[in-house]
């Protein structure tokens, strides 16, 4: 097990930690705003709070590969791309932007980041960009995060192709393909429709057979575009991975499995999960609780398939539909699931996951010695 530090804020019994430092590797939990105050308020106050726990932890704010913002209001890009250009220094990380339904406790703004303790020296920047302190990608020790990649056009299947084409390179940059990608995850507009998926994505995941999450939002950038995609690859992952799948048909067509681990390496990336099970049934229907147990269940086999033990859990993202409520039910439940793992958490309110039946859906990252 990776030695692991963890920093907590709040005092409210069964709440996940705010930051988890496991070996090298950092991640918070999804933090917002100690204060109300609307989107810009919050957006500036969150930084700097984040800033404040990295400075206690030891960490400089130039380790942090990638930042991630969930926003509810319209406009919240621009908002948050000129804070996230306020509080770090150019070149900046990794950076995506996702409008979402809802926040737990009504938050206009949440923020995650991931950092490698101590890569400052050493970490690359692929197209950075000055006004922001936003890059493309970050790479740092073998490992690529991609920021999410987003492409304007008509046609919705027209926009991957332009973003797969976009990622390749940036892959490239770093001498990477498509075959080191360990994991990935796209948002669509939920008003996005996909006949079939296209040819270009299933060749891209079939080079490497990555994780994949992918959810519905209510928007990824500027009006016009429908798709974002995020991914993180490492160098040798072509060679030397090992992927398991649940025995899921969706995985098989889709190209994706259920975990990933590199040889060598200590990050198990665990994708998207839900309570469907082999043979495409899903498992309480409708129910959050039982839902956020049958996934847990899932993703903990998924980490232990890959020689590593559930304690070595890092974080959980975890994608809600139902509205403010049923966060707060969801946060009850992993509170309740995950006691005893100190593990970071991050709970996002979306309008749709793949079908009616289905209201949880949870990603997951752990780091094993």
């Amino acid at each position: 097990m990776a030695k692991r530090q963890t920093v907590r804020n709040s005092d409210k019994p069964g709440s996940a930690p705010d930051m988890v430092i496991l070996g090298d590797r950092l991640f918070t939990s999804g933090l917002s705003s100690d204060r109300s105050g609307g989107l810009e308020s919050e957006t500036h106050r969150v930084f700097q709070m984040a800033l404040g726990m990295l400075h206690d932890a030891g960490v400089s704010p130039r380790d942090v590969a990638r930042t991630r913002v969930w926003y509810v209001d319209e406009g919240g890009e621009d908002i948050t791309r000129d804070a996230h250009g306020v509080v770090f220094d150019h070149p900046g990380p990794a950076f995506s932007a996702i409008r979402i339904t809802c926040l737990p406790e009504n938050a206009a703004v949440m923020i995650e980041l991931e950092a490698v303790k101590g890569a400052a020296s050493r970490i690359e920047h692929y197209e950075p960009v000055e006004i922001d302190a936003t890059s493309s990608a970050t790479f740092v020790d073998g490992e690529m995060w991609l920021s999410g990649q987003t492409a304007g056009g008509e046609a919705s299947a027209a926009q991957v192709e332009s973003i797969l084409k976009n990622s390749t390179l940036a892959l490239s940059q770093f001498g990477l393909t498509a075959a080191d990608t360990v994991a990935t995850r796209h948002f669509m507009r939920h008003d996005t429709q996909f006949e079939e998926r296209p040819r270009e994505w299933l060749e891209f995941m079939g080079a490497g057979i990555p994780t994949s999450a992918g959810i519905a939002v209510d928007n990824v950038g500027t009006p016009g575009r429908k798709f974002m995609l995020e991914l993180e690859a490492f160098a040798g992952a072509a060679e030397g991975r090992h992927n398991v799948r649940s025995g899921r048909t969706f995985e098989i067509e889709h190209n994706y499995c259920r975990s990933v681990r590199v040889n060598g390496r200590g990050v198990i990336y665990v994708a998207g999960t839900t309570s469907v099970v082999p043979g495409e049934t899903v498992r309480h229907p409708g129910e959050v609780r039982g839902q956020v147990k049958d996934t847990l269940e899932t993703i903990r086999w998924a980490i232990e398939e890959q020689g590593a033990a559930w304690n070595d859990l890092a974080r959980t993202r975890t994608y809600v539909v139902g509205g403010p409520e049923k966060l707060v039910e969801a946060a009850e439940a992993l509170s309740e699931e995950l006691s005893g793992v100190e593990a970071a958490s991050a709970l996002i309110g979306v309008p749709v996951l793949g079908r009616p039946e289905i209201v949880i859906e949870i990603e997951a990252t752990a780091v094993s010695a």
